[in-house]
Order: C-alpha cells, then sequence, then structure tokens
C-alpha cells in the first residue's frame, strides 16, 4: 500500500523558534545608576525559568542591576570624583590669601584630595547608611538598643539577613568601591605607603563581592556606610598631619584641629569601640551558619563568605591598634596644648 503523504506544517521559523524554551537569557540594558531607584531589583527571587540568580552570581548579584551596568556607573563616579577633586583645587586657589601656606600648589592638592575625595566619599556612604537605616537593618538597631535583650536578631532570619538584597545598600557599596579606585591611584601617586595598597585592595574587593556574587547586604550599610561616619571625620583631620597633610596648617587653624580631633575621638570610641564589636558578633555569627546552609545562593558564595569573614577579623584586629594610636597621639596633642 502506498504510503500517504506527510502532512505539510505552516509553522513558520519565527513561531518555531518562538515555541522552544529560551537558550540565552535576554541581557539587561546597559544603563546608569544614578538614583536608588535604579537600584531595585531586577530579577524575581525565584527564577525558575532560566535560574539566572544561581548560575550567574558574577554578572546579577542578588538580582539588582548587572555587573556591566554597575562598572559603568563606577567608571563615571571616578570620573566626577576627578572632576569635583579639581573644582576644590581651584576653589582654594581662589580663597589662597587667606595665608601663604595656600599658595603651595602641593598643599592645594592635598586639601582637595582630602576634601573632595576622601571626606565627600565617606560622607555620603554615611548618610546612604544613615538614611536606609531602619529599612535595611532595623532589628539590629533595635537590638543594639536594648543591649542584646531583644529577640528581633533570631536564628531562624539567618537566610534573611545573609542573601537578601538591599537597593540601598547595593548604591552604597557602587559608590565605596569607586571611591576605593580613585584611592587606589591617589596611594600610588603620592607614594602613600604599601599598607595603605594592601588595605584598598580588600575594601575594594569586600565592596564588590557584596554586589558580585552578592551577599550580606544586611550588614553592609554598617561596615562601608556607619563605621565609616569617624574615617570621615579622620579624612579632615589628616590635613593637619606632618607627614600626609600640610605641614604648618595646625598653626593657621589650631582651634579647627581641636574640634576635629575630638570629633574623631568620640565619634571612634561609637562606631568602632561599641558598635563595631556588637555588629561583628552577629556577623560572624550568621555567616558561619550560612556557609552550612541549604540555601541556593549559598553554594555559590561560601568562597566569598570565607574571604569576608577573614578580612573582618583582619580589621577587627586593626581596631586596638588605632585605639593605641589614638591614646598615644592624644597624650602627645594634651601635653602640646599645657606647654
Amino acid at each position: 500500500p502506498r504510503t500517504p503523504p506527510r502532512k505539510q506544517s505552516h509553522r513558520t521559523n519565527n513561531e518555531t523558534t518562538m515555541c522552544r524554551p529560551s537558550q540565552n537569557p535576554i541581557k539587561p540594558p546597559l544603563r546608569l545608576l544614578l538614583t536608588q531607584e535604579s537600584f531595585n531589583a531586577t530579577l524575581p527571587a525565584k527564577d525558575d525559568s532560566n535560574k539566572l540568580l544561581q548560575h550567574s552570581p558574577y554578572r546579577y548579584g542578588l538580582g539588582g542591576p548587572d555587573s556591566m551596568s554597575t562598572m559603568l556607573t563606577v567608571s563615571i563616579k571616578v570620573l566626577l570624583l576627578f572632576t569635583l577633586e579639581h573644582v576644590v583645587r581651584l576653589i582654594i586657589q581662589k580663597v589662597s590669601h587667606i595665608d601663604p601656606i595656600l599658595h603651595v600648589e602641593r598643599n592645594r592638592h592635598i586639601l582637595a584630595r582630602h576634601l573632595a575625595v576622601d571626606f565627600g566619599s565617606l560622607a555620603i556612604c554615611g548618610f546612604i547608611a544613615v538614611k536606609n537605616r531602619h529599612t535595611v537593618c532595623g532589628e539590629l538597631i533595635t537590638h543594639m538598643k536594648s543591649w542584646g535583650k531583644s529577640d528581633s536578631m533570631s536564628d531562624e532570619e539567618t537566610e534573611r539577613r545573609v542573601f537578601t538584597y538591599h537597593p540601598a545598600s547595593q548604591q552604597m557599596m557602587v559608590w565605596f568601591f569607586a571611591y576605593q579606585v580613585k584611592n587606589m591611584y591617589d596611594t600610588i601617586y603620592w607614594n602613600d605607603g604599601i599598607e595603605f595598597v594592601i588595605h584598598h585592595i580588600f575594601a575594594g574587593a569586600a565592596a564588590w563581592g557584596g554586589m558580585f556574587p552578592g551577599c550580606c547586604h544586611f550588614y553592609a550599610l554598617f561596615y562601608f556606610g556607619f563605621s565609616e561616619l569617624s574615617t570621615a571625620i579622620l579624612c579632615l583631620l589628616a590635613n593637619f598631619d606632618d607627614q600626609f597633610g600640610v605641614v604648618g596648617l595646625e598653626k593657621v587653624f589650631p582651634k579647627t584641629k581641636i574640634v576635629l580631633g575630638a570629633l574623631f575621638v568620640s565619634s571612634f570610641i561609637v562606631c568602632r569601640c561599641i558598635m563595631w564589636p556588637f555588629v561583628t558578633h552577629h556577623f560572624f555569627k550568621d555567616t558561619k551558619k550560612a556557609l552550612a546552609s541549604t540555601h541556593p545562593l549559598a553554594a555559590s558564595r561560601k568562597n566569598f563568605l570565607h574571604l569576608l569573614r577573614f578580612c573582618c577579623f583582619g580589621l577587627s584586629l586593626i581596631q586596638f591598634f588605632f585605639v593605641a594610636m589614638i591614646i598615644q597621639t592624644g597624650k602627645e596633642e594634651l601635653a602640646k596644648l599645657m606647654s
């Protein structure tokens, strides 16, 4: 018997392609991230169709803007810091009649760096942290206010604290990473020392890793925001340092140095001596549980969690060195005032 003719299909190539499951996920458009709203999550928390979050953590992080848009924004912010530094340098030159010490070009460069780049960047990070403190880490603040007596930091919420995306934290880490890029350039240009180079590498790596693969946004507000408020004041105080600042500036503005010194010591005690141990205790506790977690986002972030714990441990040890240095410097300054 003759075989009946095969029925012809009228499906077009486009229709056939549309019926097949997508082999390549649609790439998000390249865009500048200029507002906090631009950092809102672009990927769903659960993406069963192509599992972008699980398969591409170094491109998509925890679901916010992708790494390409982030790098574009970082580049623009670094250029902005260069521009702002130059503008401040010109302003200082315009008011250099205040004192001959401002006639020296090197002094104007040092002041512009510490004012525009260092203080400006850290002040922005601190502002973002203060503004979003209740929406991101409200339970941590509540627990801190109760001196650890509240139940707001329960163990059942560990995975949420470690693996939840927060737009404010992502925005702050973009600023902090851009600052570390500019800071690295300045450190090499001014020959600050290898210890500063190492610090900027670890600080930048922690900020970038917090975005890609992404984790611990809950704690990012403190480590890249609140704790840097004391550092922002220190950057202003550094202008009076004989090694990294302007020699003789303290003779021109003696009261300013005293006020900044008092503000720095006060903020350091609050941010680094009181808040830091409390937050770090919960950070190590949560990250330890996260390393043993079966959460779908845990496996691709375990190496970075180990790196974060190592960096946090090292920075915590440095706090003791800073305390000793502050005490020694305080004694020297007090002796100067008494004499």
